[in-house]
């Protein structure tokens, strides 16, 4: 007869095995991001990482067994790091668009606000963009979307960072910026002068052109594309999405 504490340790091991076999396999998670996009993704005063798009991917990472890093990289070059696997995955508050979709895989979107127009008057009524001098940051898809969509007199400026297209605006060297709302609610509620107003998006921006912001993998790296879907769906289950959300957006 096998003893009492036999058979307890006979359980044990059963179940540590079935939990084990239904974990999936750890991997490490090499991040490229741009830090320099507040409050998706910047450098804190310690010169850490941090954002809503660092703390959403952390916690991706927790509930899909991988050991997530993460690295600054230059946002032009960001994609480009993918094919050659100086990176595993990409997160900056990259549009998924069907132009990335040609070149990179994306997980399932995480976040999806259209970007806004901001201005001293309101685009509708007497404001209209043409002939207009329109901010935006360059090689990004809000850009493409402007060189699409926007009037064929306007003129449009690329910018390194959305802030420094902000900060033309204020001196009126510009007539417009165009940048996520979070950037812009975010800008507007650090100054005193109420006199910028926000206009929304035509409905073609969420249609026709982006899908919301996603986490960029490797083409065909779909064991990677699967686990950061795993993770998200499960974050957003068990809430600890919802948390971090309220947190950046209140």
């Amino acid at each position: 007869m096998i003893s009492f504490s036999r058979q307890i340790g006979f359980l044990c091991l059963l179940l540590s095995t079935s939990l084990s076999a239904n974990t999936p396999k750890q991997l490490q998670v090499k991040f490229a991001t741009d830090a320099n996009y507040f409050p998706f993704e910047y450098l804190s005063d310690n010169k850490k990482i941090e954002g809503f798009d660092i703390d959403i991917a952390k916690a991706i990472c927790e509930q899909a067994n991988l050991k997530c890093s993460f690295e600054h990289h230059r946002f032009d070059g960001l994609l480009l790091t993918l094919p050659f696997g100086r990176y595993d995955a990409v997160i900056a508050a990259l549009d998924i668009t069907s132009e990335r979709l040609e070149k990179v895989d994306f997980s399932d979107s995480y976040y999806k606000v259209p970007p806004v127009f901001i201005s001293k008057e309101q685009l509708q009524g007497k404001f209209s963009l043409a002939g207009k001098f329109i901010g935006v940051q360059a090689n990004t898809s809000n850009q493409n979307y402007l060189i699409k969509f926007a009037k064929e007199n306007s003129y449009i400026v690329s910018y390194y960072s959305s802030q420094a297209a902000l900060n033309d605006l204020k001196q009126a060297r510009i007539d417009a910026v165009f940048a996520d709302f979070a950037v812009i609610n975010d800008f507007l509620s650090k100054q005193e002068d109420n006199s910028l107003v926000i206009s929304r998006t035509e409905a073609v921006f969420i249609e026709q052109f982006s899908k919301g912001y996603g986490i960029a993998v490797k083409k065909n790296n779909h064991v990677l594309r699967d686990r950061l879907n795993l993770g998200l769906k499960l974050i957003v289950e068990n809430g600890t999405y919802a948390k971090i959300f309220q947190s950046y957006f209140p």
